[in-house]
């Protein structure tokens, strides 16, 4: 039953009646009990993360990204995991083996509802991560093919506006896949949303193969951008 319980007034007393949300005295310790399940019902769609919740989520994104390292590192002939060169298709990769890792992982001992929502965060990670990568790859192109623009400014700006537009636009395509017919509120970007598309203004730059770029050796951080946006999709409740 979902239903919030109903008491009679000599079963409670408000003792805070300014206050919206409060925990009321009860005087009755059956309508203690009762109101005690429905807090907890209440309170399951707003469960925080716990420590195995981190835990689990961490381990499957670390190994989402080293299970294709790996392999690029066989193919490339590097024995150092921080020597792998990247291109287009091996970020996008890496960064979505890294969110399918992190759910996979995080979602035994969850009930179906959280398994979904860690599923449909995991759609936002990928999309986060790939449309913009996407975009700016594709502006940067456009900028190696024109002799105005084929120059180290001006790909950086247009990358770092293909890296804006796409972002907006990975917000829009993954409530588009996880809610068609919009009957959730929509998964908008946060300050840390901005923050993990580091990983394509690094990579993007690493394609440009800007000078001074090379000498910033940013491919080394890109696993470990691409770990943290998989471990937040599946640490997800």
């Amino acid at each position: 039953m979902n239903t919030i319980p109903s008491f009679r007034s000599a079963d409670v007393k408000y003792v805070y009646l300014e206050k919206v949300d409060v925990t009321p005295d009860y005087r009755n310790e059956r309508a203690k009990a009762d109101a005690k399940k429905y807090l907890l019902r209440r309170s399951r769609n707003e469960r925080k993360p716990t420590v195995p919740d981190h835990v689990k989520a961490a381990i499957g994104a670390v190994a989402g990204a080293a299970f294709p390292i790996v392999h690029m590192m066989k193919k490339q002939k590097v024995k150092n995991p921080l020597k792998v060169k990247y291109g287009l298709s091996e970020m996008i990769l890496v960064s979505a083996t890294t969110v399918i890792g992190s759910v996979l992982a995080a979602m035994p001992g969850n009930d179906s509802k959280t398994n979904k929502r860690k599923a449909e965060e995991g759609v936002f990670q990928f999309c986060n991560a790939a449309i913009p990568t996407w975009l700016a790859a594709s502006a940067l192109k456009l900028c190696e093919t024109s002799k105005k623009y084929n120059n180290a400014w001006a790909k950086i700006l247009s990358t770092a506006g293909a890296i804006l537009v796409g972002m907006m636009g990975a917000a829009e395509v993954s409530n588009l896949i996880c809610d068609p017919h919009d009957k959730n509120p929509d998964r908008k970007l946060t300050l840390k949303d901005t923050i993990a598309n580091l990983d394509d203004l690094f990579g993007v730059l690493i394609l440009a193969k800007v000078p001074f770029v090379d000498k910033l050796h940013l491919e080394k951080a890109l696993p470990f951008i691409y770990a943290y946006c998989g471990y937040r999709a599946g640490k997800t409740n």
